[in-house]
């Protein structure tokens, strides 16, 4: 047997390390988003939008930080930032399970934005150090981003069957248990962090107005920012509005059967999801990934069942398994490896807007109109980002 290429070598090693720090990671401190919204409105006498204006804030931090932090830290290696990142996912789960304390909004969203800033910098230091050990070996981008994926999907899943569990079993006044679990299990892939390997300063253009916009004024750039935008909605979906409709319809142990299902599709499909990229392109993968989520939104909409739910919820995780691991491939095969981060944190700031909107959105679209309703919007939505994704191909050789 032929011996393993070294660059093969350090991709794996550093490859499944990373990996291995995303799964406990999103396991605690991942997996609690889903059961966010519905613990603040237990634990708290918040509103419905203010609850679910704390996912919104999460995001909206992620949305400015996302460039903020290259030209904040731009001396900082890819390894200090997924570190410095891990952590804050780590703080923001103890703060939450002082919230049942002290119901403090201001400070919970202060936390939440600051949370934001965190999770911006851990994934971009970890997405540059994959997307550069790809290079290294023969550039299978679109597969190096589907095993983060895969790993990252794979901790969510645990962590929100264990945490759903715990929520669906603990009365309002024990709640933060669900908080304090959260923090012990992020807290292992924190310390795995510190095995990563030193790394130098990588070259990295500096962040300037003008910079993003001329990002922006690229097809390319433009199509994939839209649809990581509109991809997020779904996302959004599932963090607002939709696990406090099926505890509404369908009651409490629904949600998490509903929301596992997610990530369960997520991490089945994220590796293949970035091989089929890798070998036939993103715009197909796409295309199909967006035809599902329309359709499991219409399931929703047509049938009034937690099955119909399920169904759903699996589509959105199929969905999802597409956009952002090909949004991070095309970074990678066509970005120069010092505007990486300038292209990924623009076109990546546009799925966290969406999340944003959904997050806010839905709610307050489901506060005035059924929810029924704001799903068959949703789906038209979806459909319509398949057309778009088809016209993704004719920018295939276009660079960022």
């Amino acid at each position: 047997m032929a011996p393993i290429p070294t660059a093969d070598r350090r991709f794996r090693r550093d490859l499944y390390l990373l990996s291995a720090t995303f799964v406990f990671v999103f396991m605690g401190a991942g997996a609690q988003q889903a059961y966010l919204v519905p613990y603040l409105s237990r634990v708290t006498d918040w509103s419905k939008l203010q609850c679910s204006s704390i996912v919104a804030c999460v995001y909206g931090g992620m949305v400015v930080f996302r460039l903020l932090n290259l030209r904040l830290f731009p001396h900082w290696s890819d390894r200090r930032y997924t570190l410095v990142g891990a952590w804050a996912y780590f703080a923001f789960t103890v703060l939450m399970a002082t919230v049942a304390f002290v119901p403090s909004y201001p400070l919970a969203a202060a936390g939440a934005v600051l949370w934001g800033a965190g999770a911006a910098m851990m994934w971009t230091g970890t997405s540059m150090q994959i997307l550069r050990l790809s290079d290294q070996a023969g550039g299978r981008h679109g597969t190096g981003m589907g095993i983060l994926y895969t790993s990252l999907h794979a901790g969510w899943l645990a962590g929100a069957i264990l945490l759903g569990l715990l929520y669906d079993h603990l009365e309002s006044r024990s709640l933060y248990l669900v908080y304090v679990a959260a923090a012990a299990i992020t807290l292992p892939g924190n310390l795995l962090a510190f095995l990563l390997p030193a790394s130098d300063t990588p070259a990295r253009c500096t962040v300037t107005l003008a910079g993003i916009g001329d990002v922006l004024r690229r097809p390319r750039a433009q199509i994939a920012a839209a649809l990581q935008f509109f991809s997020a909605l779904g996302y959004g979906l599932i963090l607002g509005a939709f696990t406090r409709y099926v505890e509404t319809e369908y009651g409490a142990s629904w949600i998490w059967v509903t929301v596992s299902l997610y990530p369960a599709t997520l991490m089945a499909l994220s590796w293949v999801g970035g091989a089929l990229n890798d070998r036939y392109g993103p715009s197909p993968v796409l295309v199909s990934g967006f035809v599902a989520g329309a359709a499991g939104l219409a399931v929703t909409v047509c049938f009034h069942s937690p099955y119909s739910a399920v169904l759903t919820a699996f589509a959105l995780g199929l969905l999802n398994s597409t956009v952002s691991v090909s949004a991070s491939a095309i970074v990678g095969k066509e970005a120069e490896p010092e505007r990486r981060p300038l292209v990924y944190g623009v076109v990546f700031a546009a799925r966290d807007l969406g999340i944003v909107s959904a997050a806010l959105g839905a709610t307050a679209l489901g506060n005035a109109i059924p929810m029924p309703t704001v799903f068959g919007l949703f789906a038209i939505v979806f459909a319509a980002c398949a057309g778009l994704s088809m016209a993704l191909g004719r920018y295939a050789r276009q660079s960022l």
